[in-house]
């Protein structure tokens, strides 16, 4: 059954499309004719045509140095870095109100375009997987066209360069008043390290002052030392002696014949030789001090006066040692705070100086950055728009083919609709009739 309605409705809807085909026919045949006559006596051609800009990395121009740590040269670079820049960011500058109002008073366009009639004139695209923008435009003039997308491009270019340069000259004035400051802060650590040099008692001649103490005090204790070498001599020297001379009778005792004396024997034989004989057994007892104990005696004194003697010059050189030594520690002191003051004021000044020096080096890189084309070094027109002869519009066989498809379509919905009114007016003329 469905399939018998189903063959029915579509005999009929054949019947209906080869009874109307008249009137399909002669709407299609009209669209045709309408878009020809639109297509070659009414629109006039339209020419296209682009300019192509080759974009890099905005920050390339400008090298900034590598550094990894929180260094005075990483905060300057931070402070004069410039914007970054990627495709999608030139593409939306090319079409900004600076570029487009410029090239607007550029060629005179003021009676013709607007910046929001201008931007939607031209089409701007990036190409896929290249660093290339493409700034495209379709005008019935050839040549305005290319006039147009060329000062476009020349614009965009400028607008990116003194964006750039303007970009440089913040960061040079602030670099500029900032190394000012910098340099009065040196001048001033200068100012203290050289007041601390002009000092009395520097810390190199208090080094000097060292080391002549130091020397001094080896002196004393190599002294010191020898003295007590020569009194455990000495000393030696002194029981020794002392031993000796307990062991020394101090005075001699002799008996000697009073014949042995010749002065008596002179007197007696003068006197009487025969007395001679009776006297010779008569003998005499002789005590005299002994040498040997007056020197052991003697040379004991002097042992122990050489004894005072080093014991005054040990006394004499530990007094000197203590005084030195005292002196050593003041100087030490003194020195190591001196030194302290003296590496801090040049640390202080190794700063001011590395700081002044960095502050320098980035404002000439910023003064050459200032008068650089550093915008045309970060897009540059690659191609310029050229005149072109061929025209892109209007598509004469698309729109014929279009206007063949809409005339056909709307012929076939005019003769269903007529044949849909035909049979609804007769359904509702029955009904009244059965009234």
């Amino acid at each position: 059954m469905e399939e018998n309605m189903e063959e029915i409705s579509l005999r009929e809807l054949i019947e209906i499309l080869i009874k109307r085909k008249m009137i399909i026919i002669a709407i299609t045949i009209i669209a045709m004719v309408t878009t020809g006559v639109i297509n070659f006596l009414v629109l006039d051609p339209t020419y296209e045509t682009e300019a192509i800009l080759m974009a890099s990395n905005f920050n390339e121009a400008i090298p900034n140095g590598q550094i990894e740590d929180q260094s005075i040269e990483s905060i300057l670079n931070e402070l004069s870095r410039l914007p970054q820049m990627n495709l999608e960011t030139y593409r939306l500058q090319i079409t900004s109100p600076s570029v487009l109002n410029k090239t607007i008073e550029e060629l005179n366009l003021e009676s013709i375009y607007n910046v929001e009639s201008l931007a939607r004139a031209i089409n701007i695209q990036t190409i896929n997987d290249t660093n290339l923008i493409a700034i495209r435009m379709e005008h019935t003039d050839a040549e305005k066209a290319s006039t147009i997308v060329n000062s476009v491009a020349r614009n965009s270019v400028e607008f990116v360069a003194d964006m750039a340069r303007e970009q440089a000259t913040t960061a040079s004035d602030y670099v500029e008043r900032q190394m000012a400051v910098e340099k009065e802060k040196l001048d001033k650590v200068l100012i203290e390290l050289r007041e601390f040099l002009a000092q009395p008692r520097s810390t190199s001649e208090l080094d000097r002052e060292l080391n002549a103490r130091l020397d001094a005090i080896t002196n004393y204790k190599m002294d010191l030392d020898e003295e007590k070498m020569k009194k455990e001599v000495v000393t030696t020297s002194i029981v020794s002696t002392e031993s000796e001379l307990n062991n020394t009778n101090a005075v001699l005792t002799t008996n000697q014949s009073i014949l042995e004396d010749s002065l008596m024997r002179d007197i007696i034989t003068d006197d009487n030789d025969s007395t001679l004989s009776d006297i010779s057994d008569i003998t005499v007892r002789n005590e005299q001090i002994n040498p040997v104990y007056l020197e052991l005696n003697s040379a004991l004194s002097n042992y122990r006066i050489e004894r005072e003697q080093i014991n005054t010059n040990i006394a004499n050189l530990e007094s000197q040692i203590r005084t030195t030594e005292q002196q050593i520690e003041a100087l030490q002191i003194e020195l190591e705070e001196k030194r302290y003051r003296e590496s801090d004021i040049n640390q202080r000044v190794d700063i001011a100086q590395q700081t002044y020096d960095a502050f320098i080096a980035k404002y000439e890189e910023l003064r050459v950055a200032e008068s650089s084309r550093i915008g045309e070094s970060s897009i540059t027109i690659m191609s310029e728009a050229f005149e072109t002869n061929t025209p892109v519009g209007p598509r004469k066989a698309m729109n014929l083919a279009i206007a063949t498809i809409l005339g056909g379509m709307i012929g076939v919905f005019l003769a269903f609709f007529m044949e849909y009114w035909k049979t609804s007016e007769i359904k509702h003329k029955k009904k009244e009739e059965l009234k």
